[in-house]
Order: structure tokens, then C-alpha cells, then sequence
């Protein structure tokens, strides 16, 4: 079947690739198109990046408080030993009120004042990740039993823990005690200010003599005579 001239056009054209015009739209569409979404992309990762990390500071926060939990349930004279882990005693009524951290130690120091913060490698690839506050209110103490020990021992105390990104020791402005927000970020967020996690708690050690009376005492409320002397 023989085709006419007409026909013989149509079908090159049908049989013919993409035309220089054709490629050069559709490249055109695929950057524009790549401009849209590659902001989303980079927003993503960052905020992945970000609960990453808060989800890493709070199990960080909660283990601060359970090793300070361990050592009171060893009873005895536990003053020294809570001193040996950096829990400092604050000149505050609760832990909430403490100041940020405004001196960094190393992760192997022990903490003298309440607003130190200690350096933690978590990946231990020599850069510090996180850095840790540990503190405690002054509660209800009793001295040592024991002659060679030096630290009275606190019988009930708030304690309270901070886990910054490491990133906060070179903030330009003071640190903050607010815990930082989850929010949709392409960079640093609040991470740079303000505490990743941030914990409170109330000790009690309750395997002692005049233990309930002292938790009264401790909560403001008057102790009843039955039972305290």
C-alpha cells in the first residue's frame, strides 16, 4: 500500500524523539519542580535530626535521675556519694528555679556549683553532644553516722536534670531553662538555647527512722504528734 506525501510526514512525525524544544521544557519542569520540594526535603531532615536528638536527651535526663535514685536506695551515709556523681546542692526551693548553666566542665570532672554543665561524647567521636546539669535542692538533711564521711545526707530533696545540645556552650546569649520546643526546622531551632530535655523530681529515702516525719516537714505540713516526737 503505497502512501501519499501527506501520510508519509504524519507518520515520521509520529516515529520521531523528543524534539530539542520538548527536552529543553521538560528540564524546565523538573528543576522547577525539584526548587519546590528540595526546601521540604532539607526542613525534614533537620527536624528529624532534631527529635533525633531530644529523644537521646531525655532518656539522658532520665538516667541522671535514676543513678541518683540507685544511690539513695543503697542507704547509709550517701552524702559523699552523691557529691562523687556531680549533684550539687542549689541555694534554691525547687529545682524548677535554678539557673542555666553558664560554665562547662569535662564529662569526667565533678561539678561544684549548680549552674556547672558537663561536656558528654555520646558517639565517642571525641566532640562533645549534649551537656548535662544535675542539681538538687537542700531538703531535709541529717549528719553522718559514719566519722569518714564528710557530706550530710539528704533524707528528701527535689533534683532536677537539663540535657542541652552541645552546640548551647557557644550560644552569644544566656542559656535558658525552658525546655525547646519540636517545631518544623531547617537549623538549629532552639537547640542553641534552650534545654533538649528538662526533668524534675522529688526523693524520698524512706528505709530511715523519723523518715515520714521528715517528708512532712518537707511538704509544709505539720507532723502528727502520733508518730513524731
Amino acid at each position: 500500500m503505497k502512501l501519499n506525501f501527506e501520510q508519509r510526514k504524519e507518520r515520521a512525525a509520529n516515529e520521531a524523539g523528543l524534539t530539542l524544544i520538548e527536552c529543553l521544557v521538560a528540564m524546565v519542569v523538573i528543576t522547577i519542580t525539584l526548587a519546590t520540594i528540595a526546601p521540604m526535603m532539607v526542613f525534614s531532615v533537620a527536624t528529624r535530626v532534631q527529635n533525633q536528638k531530644t529523644e537521646q536527651a531525655v532518656q539522658l535526663a532520665q538516667g541522671e535521675i535514676d543513678k541518683v535514685r540507685r544511690v539513695v536506695e543503697q542507704g547509709g551515709d550517701y552524702g559523699d556519694r552523691l557529691a562523687s556523681i556531680s549533684l550539687v546542692e542549689a541555694l534554691a526551693s525547687t529545682a524548677s528555679v535554678v539557673a542555666a548553666p553558664d560554665d562547662f566542665i569535662a564529662s569526667t570532672a565533678i561539678a561544684s556549683t549548680a549552674t556547672q554543665a558537663r561536656r558528654l561524647d555520646t558517639d565517642g567521636d571525641g566532640d562533645s553532644d549534649f551537656l548535662i546539669q544535675l542539681f538538687r535542692t537542700e531538703g531535709i538533711e541529717i549528719p553522718p553516722q559514719n566519722s569518714s564521711v564528710t557530706a550530710s545526707t539528704p533524707i528528701v530533696f527535689d533534683i532536677g536534670v537539663r540535657v542541652y545540645d552541645a552546640r548551647a556552650e557557644n550560644s552569644t546569649v544566656p542559656l535558658e531553662t525552658a525546655d525547646s520546643r519540636l517545631t518544623f526546622t531547617s537549623g538549629d531551632g532552639e537547640r542553641s538555647r534552650r534545654p533538649l530535655a528538662a526533668l524534675y523530681s522529688q526523693i524520698t529515702q524512706g528505709d530511715r527512722d523519723a523518715s515520714l516525719c521528715n517528708y512532712w516537714e518537707y511538704t509544709g505540713s505539720t507532723p502528727d504528734a502520733l508518730f513524731c516526737n
